[in-house]
């Protein structure tokens, strides 16, 4: 059932395994395995460093003509308008011409907390460099991302499916000694996607169905 109390809400964001290199892979799996890390893998490591995800929305939706009006102030229908003054042009808003894809900013901003050593910042880092080489073809990250939203039982309902995303920009590893500790709390990394699908999942009758609702 859905809940008008949003705030109750929950939203789970699994990057999928295809998105580390298989070469940063075994690198950072040897490294895990060594520091006796209670996950296994990078993906399950990096997957829980994940505090925030910002998703859709979109601007310049409109577009600005300017014309002449002939204003009308009074709008009571009972009284006789005296005077009718002639506005000099204004602006006048009306739909983008754009196709509402172009509309949307297909950006998703995923925040990661820090870990000791930086080690996911670094793990990210080398593999958008290996991602980026020019040796690498397209279908090596060819993925997509899932933003799940739960509601307050814990079931998904509602799910983001983002198409190819690629790595855009990733924050500066900033170290801060003004402070009695020094410490950088968390970065952010800044994805394109090609494409996006909303789907919502019928909780009632059958937990694991998905009605897609809109595909652009």
């Amino acid at each position: 059932m859905f809940t008008l109390k949003g705030r109750q809400d929950a939203f789970r964001l699994i990057l999928p395994k295809e998105f580390i290199c298989k070469e940063i892979e075994e690198k950072y799996s040897n490294i895990i395995r060594a520091k006796h890390s209670f996950y296994y893998t990078p993906i399950d490591f990096l997957n829980e460093t994940i505090q925030q995800v910002d998703v859709l929305g979109f601007n310049n939706g409109t577009t600005i003509q300017r014309q002449s009006s002939t204003g009308k102030p009074v709008l009571d229908p009972n009284r006789e308008e005296q005077n009718k003054f002639m506005f000099p042009e204004t602006d006048h808003f009306y739909r983008a011409e754009k196709s509402p894809i172009d509309l949307l900013d297909r950006t998703i901003n995923i925040r990661f907390r820090h870990t000791l050593g930086y080690l996911n910042y670094f793990l990210l880092f080398e593999n958008f460099w290996y991602q980026y080489t020019r040796d690498r073809k397209y279908s090596d990250i060819n993925y997509n991302f899932n933003v799940d939203i739960y509601n307050e039982k814990g079931s998904i309902y509602a799910r983001v499916l983002l198409i190819n995303p690629i790595i855009n920009s990733m924050d500066m590893l900033s170290f801060d000694f003004t402070q009695p500790i020094a410490q950088s709390q968390s970065f952010q990394v800044e994805f394109k996607y090609q494409n996006f699908d909303l789907q919502f999942i019928e909780i009632e009758d059958n937990p694991k169905s998905i009605v897609d609702v809109e595909s652009i």
